[in-house]
């Protein structure tokens, strides 16, 4: 039974509720890394409206691009490119 317990205890910290964030956007590429890209919010979320997304799917790798996009804000890990929150993106569409 303890076992059981530890085990439960653990999975809710891992899967806490995460902030969402939504809204319409632009995705630029950076200079910060070869390959790396970010998206600017029209709109501010805790201060800030600069994203990095874990995955950027390929059909959406393009300077300038409009999208409205929906993700979880995932815990700021400064890492080399020290660009955006990372976000984990749940869906993703063009926007014109």
């Amino acid at each position: 039974m303890f076992g059981l317990m530890s085990l439960l205890l653990v999975g809710m910290n891992v899967c806490q509720a995460r902030p969402v964030v939504f809204g319409k956007g632009t995705v630029v590429r950076t200079s910060v890394a070869v390959g790396h890209w970010g998206i600017i919010s029209e709109k501010s979320f805790n201060g800030t409206q600069y994203f990095d997304p874990v995955v950027l799917p390929f059909r959406f790798r393009f300077d300038g691009l409009r999208v409205w996009f929906l993700g979880l804000l995932l815990p700021y890990n400064p890492n080399i490119q020290m660009w955006g929150n990372p976000v984990l993106l749940v869906k993703m569409i063009r926007w014109m």
